[in-house]
């Protein structure tokens, strides 16, 4: 527990989500890109895998209020240990220093690791907190870009000779094999963790999960995986063995998944794909997929921000 004058950071408690609920919808209030929060969604949220059960979180708190909230994953990048951090503060306590003291707690987490590098997100059109980003050594290197698609463009996609596009009734039974596929298929992409078999039979296991895949006998291909709204389809992820990559089998599997779940103006579908990925958004431009918005990443080595950070006190 560390203090501050004005105000406290200490750890995430379970009896914080109301509170968390509140600072999400005030702070989305202020900047619709944030977006608020429910109870539930922020329960599920702080379950992933990745997120340990919030043990890496930390909260700022003023007069039982909280006030800050610093969002904290430790992910492996094919052997490059990145930390993954998000800042959410009430508007009305910006520019006090309750960002900075969530940041440098989470600096102390691993202060021995010189080879740690942070990563965050921030809108294109957020003005104060790409410059409290850059002020503090962070540097863009790639954007996420958000695309909708409000209807489905009519394709005939060729696939190999017995290569086929299913569904997969009971996903979880495939966590191994789409562990894999994920693994080999993103290892070089900046925001890539590695997932376990154990990750991704949970994430395969929650309710809304959809899973398609692209088999030639009993290999699998590829794999599209998406999370089915009430109001929207959300594209997860689309991983097509290195091997096998060029050859249209991610146009198949993504058509074949999407005109499935049946996408309208009233259930549109939604992704995010990398900046630096041409041949993926030129393929979902080809599906229907228009730009909607676009959130930068950024990075910075953890020596470089502990210097930035002295420098500015």
């Amino acid at each position: 527990m560390h203090s501050v004058p004005d105000f406290l950071i200490r750890s995430l408690r379970p009896d914080d989500t109301d509170a968390i609920v509140g600072l999400y919808e005030a702070a989305s209030a202020r900047d619709i890109n944030i977006g608020p929060i429910t109870a539930a969604q922020w329960t599920d949220f702080v379950q992933r895998p990745h997120n340990k059960g919030g043990q890496d979180f930390r909260v700022a708190v003023q007069d039982n209020q909280l006030i800050g909230l610093a969002e904290s994953s430790l992910r492996d990048q094919d052997g490059r240990q990145v930390r993954f951090f998000k800042l959410v503060i009430d508007p009305s306590r910006r520019r006090q220093g309750v960002g900075t003291a969530l940041l440098k707690e989470l600096l102390a987490l691993n202060a021995r690791d010189s080879a740690l590098s942070f990563q965050t997100l921030a809108a294109s059109d957020w003005r104060d907190g790409l410059a409290f980003l850059e002020r503090l050594g962070f540097l863009h290197i790639e954007s996420e870009i958000t695309m909708r698609c409000l209807s489905l463009s009519a394709q005939t996609p060729v696939l190999p000779d017995a290569v086929v596009v299913e569904r997969i009734e009971a996903p979880w039974h495939l966590a191994a094999e789409v562990a894999d596929l994920h693994n080999a298929a993103f290892a070089l992409d900046v925001a890539f963790r590695s997932y376990s078999v154990g990750e991704m039979q949970q994430i395969l296991a929650e309710e809304g999960q959809v899973l398609w895949v692209v088999r030639d006998h009993s290999r699998i291909l590829g794999y599209c995986r998406m999370e089915c709204e009430p109001g929207l389809i959300w594209l997860e992820q689309i991983a097509i063995d290195p091997g096998h990559q060029s050859r249209g089998l991610g146009m198949a599997l993504a058509y074949g998944a999407l005109q499935a779940a049946g996408i309208d103006h009233g259930r549109p579908a939604g992704l995010n794909v990398s900046s630096v990925n041409g041949k993926a958004r030129s393929m979902y431009r080809k599906l229907g997929f228009a730009i909607r918005r676009e959130v930068r990443r950024y990075s910075v080595s953890q020596l470089d921000l502990i210097g930035r950070m002295a420098i500015a006190r």
